[in-house]
């Protein structure tokens, strides 16, 4: 966790021109690998390839500005198990635009626009010609302070409406101070940002008519939070959540069904729970017994589930945490440094 103190902020800065043109691709996709894969779009660009990466870290977010060619972001469910992040990116677009599919929905968002993008669902893109400013905020931070946090994925914050100007005015404005703020000055601006963009997405959340009416979305929040809190129990299933909640089956199925069923979200929370202990470099446990603290009967059926959710083996996923590339000490690439903010933003 960042210690608050007057010292200025921690940042990393990537800028693909100090490279030779033939590696500034190869050290670009190495930046992104964590969150995205890369590929660029216009192979006969004259201008070549560049790509510049600026981030600060403010204690329990990330603040970062992005700027590059037209390129395709993808994150497959592979990737999503594989960088073991549960982060919403809050992301202005200044210059450029962006269309594809975010989960289920298909998106386009232009100049002047706030997208939200929830790095534990899939995301497919086209970013064209652009320069984004990004607040990164772990789930933990985010999800209680929302109503409906799954929602979240792919929606756009128009520029000329007032949630969207709102919100993306707060996000130039954070960028331009935070080369002047303390550590200090940092975690207090964090924990008031985290709840302005919550204040900014409620609005938007309802006029898209994404979320439940109010009675029912407060019981499907409860009974999000038992989950939750119960993912360890073996023998949480659909009958004990119902009786808990004090609903029919029936009831209960109908309140999970945009969610692909109760079992399956149970599935999805206990895989999201044992791929951050497998990516935590601090977690000795072995891989059984991760299994069976997440409520799983066995290795085999945990095995089993996590290939079928993010396409390789909870063993691979491990050996894969904290690698750095061939032939370079671990923290002299500043990709490494980039990637290992990610996974250690601190709750506030």
């Amino acid at each position: 966790m960042l210690t608050p103190s007057d010292e200025r902020l921690p940042i990393l800065r990537f800028d693909s021109s100090t490279a030779p043109t033939r590696e500034a691709f190869d050290l670009w996709h190495d930046q992104m690998a964590l969150i995205f894969d890369v590929e660029v779009i216009d192979h006969d660009n004259d201008h070549g390839f560049h790509g510049v990466l600026e981030t600060f870290h403010l204690g329990s977010l990330l603040l970062g500005r992005c700027e590059s060619v037209t390129q395709r972001f993808t994150r497959p469910p592979r990737l999503i198990g594989h960088s073991g992040l549960d982060h919403y990116l809050i992301q202005f677009i200044e210059r450029g635009g962006s269309g594809g599919r975010m989960g289920g929905r298909e998106m386009q968002a232009h100049a002047g626009d706030v997208t939200i993008i929830d790095l534990a669902q899939p995301t497919t893109t086209i970013d064209s010609d652009f320069s984004t400013l990004t607040l990164c905020i772990p789930r933990e931070v985010l999800a209680p302070l929302m109503s409906s946090p799954d929602a979240l994925h792919g929606v756009v914050l128009p520029a000329a409406s007032p949630t969207g100007s709102l919100l993306g005015t707060h996000i130039q404005s954070l960028y331009k101070a935070a080369n002047s703020l303390s550590a200090r000055d940092a975690m207090a601006v964090a924990r008031g940002s985290a709840a302005f963009v919550a204040g900014c997405l409620g609005p938007a959340l309802d006029a898209l008519d994404l979320v439940l009416p109010a009675m029912r979305t407060n019981r499907l929040n409860s009974i999000k939070r038992y989950i939750e809190d119960n993912l360890a129990n073996p023998e949480l299933d659909a009958a004990l959540i119902a009786q808990a909640a004090g609903l029919s089956r029936p009831t209960l199925y109908r309140l999970f069904e945009p969610m692909g069923g109760v079992a399956a979200y149970v599935l999805q929370r206990r895989l999201s729970r044992a791929v951050a202990d497998l990516m935590n470099p601090n977690e000795r446990r072995r891989i059984v017994d991760i299994a069976h603290h997440w409520g799983f009967s066995s290795e085999t059926a945990f095995s089993r589930a996590f290939r079928t959710a993010f396409g390789l083996s909870p063993r691979d996923a491990r050996n894969a945490r904290g690698q750095p590339r061939a032939g370079q000490p671990q923290g002299a690439d500043p990709a490494d440094e980039f990637k290992r903010w990610f996974r250690t933003l601190a709750a506030l």
